[in-house]
């Protein structure tokens, strides 16, 4: 399946050129491998949830520039993994936006959800990122690593990453 908004887009670095990508269900043909320097094992990802497994891809071309998996515990939709393609990651990186578009992507699904989780995303972050995560995806802490993206907070990374 395609989840192809009309404006979804990463910048590249260098050129600060805007590169169209779509979000797609992943596949065993697009899985990005450890050797390939991805730190998760997509593989076994696929594996447990082939239903909610994504790659964030160029549009025409099969490079993965992100994965993400979600999972729905309780009626509460979860950000399982997420991971950058090792060459998105640090002060070389080559493109930007990959994170906010696989983030918003969650929080638009979690709108989906008919219950009294609507809107809320959840997820454990390593420590060193929750800052990184309240500062720029609005998430607030919950307990220990434990954070959440609320509805307007959902609705405003959904603007800027899914639909400007």
């Amino acid at each position: 399946m395609l989840y192809n908004y009309d404006n979804l887009y990463i910048i590249e670095i260098l050129s600060k050129e805007r590169v169209t990508c779509q979000i797609v269900l992943a596949k065993k043909n697009n899985l990005p491998k450890k050797k390939d320097g991805w730190k998760f094992n997509w593989s076994n990802s696929l594996k447990e949830s082939p239903n909610s497994t994504y790659a964030l891809i160029e549009n025409n071309s099969s490079v993965v520039h992100g994965m993400l998996q979600i999972k729905y515990d309780e009626g509460m939709l979860i950000m399982e993994l997420i991971e950058l393609a090792p060459f998105n990651i640090g002060s070389n990186k080559m493109y930007d936006r990959i994170a906010g578009c696989l983030i918003s992507f969650a929080c638009r699904e979690s709108f989906k959800l008919k219950n009294n989780y609507t809107g809320y995303v959840t997820f454990v972050s390593k420590t060193k990122l929750m800052e990184w995560y309240r500062d720029k995806y609005y998430a607030s802490q919950s307990i220990g690593q434990r954070m959440y993206i609320d509805p307007f907070s959902g609705q405003k990374l959904i603007d800027k990453y899914l639909k400007t």
